[in-house]
């Protein structure tokens, strides 16, 4: 493809980001390429509403939460709330794949993740051993109903989906919780 060439100047700011992205992307041009594909195209953009949304959740510590659970939560209903989330559907849409194929790992990294982009959770880990799985979350509104409505997310599609294979201890405080999913081995 023929090469047009351009001479402008760019402010220390915008140049910071240049600098910042051109090892990754092999060049000044490259950069400039491929952020003009990125404001071409519609769908990849976001716009300023999804900024502000990312802002309120990251900036002002909101948390993300499905409508119909934020009705049951509001309406005082919090078991509800947890038995008719949209975790499940959210998970299997990030995921590309019906639960039954989602491995135990599978599902709670994607919550890991989800959490975090949510702000459910101020730090949330999951490590693997030898036949154990252990998911790890804290947080900071230091009330017990608060982990156990998050574990309890966990705990029921464990039940549904995982509890044949695999066992689970939990231990809840204050400001977290601690699932550690044992593999069941058969005689």
């Amino acid at each position: 493809m023929a090469k047009k060439r351009i001479q402008t100047t760019l402010s220390d700011e915008a140049f910071r980001i240049l600098e910042k992205h051109k090892d990754k992307f092999r060049g000044y041009n490259h950069v400039i390429e491929v952020a003009l594909k990125l404001l071409d195209s519609e769908s990849s953009l976001i716009n300023e509403d999804d900024l502000l949304l990312i802002k309120l959740i990251r900036e002002l510590d909101f948390t993300g939460c499905g409508k119909s659970q934020y009705m049951y939560l509001v309406c005082g209903d919090p078991k509800r709330a947890v038995d008719e989330s949209s975790m499940e559907t959210a998970v299997e849409w990030f995921l590309k794949k019906p639960f039954v194929e989602i491995e135990l790992e599978e599902f709670l990294e994607t919550v890991r993740k989800g959490w975090k982009i949510l702000n459910r959770a101020d730090y949330i880990e999951v490590t693997k051993g030898q036949g154990w799985i252990q998911f790890f979350c804290e947080h900071t509104m230091r009330r017990r109903e608060v982990s156990e409505f998050l574990s309890e997310h966990l705990l029921m599609i464990y039940r549904k989906y995982y509890s044949e294979k695999w066992d689970v201890l939990t231990s809840i405080s204050t400001n977290g919780f601690v699932l550690k999913f044992y593999r069941r081995y058969s005689d």
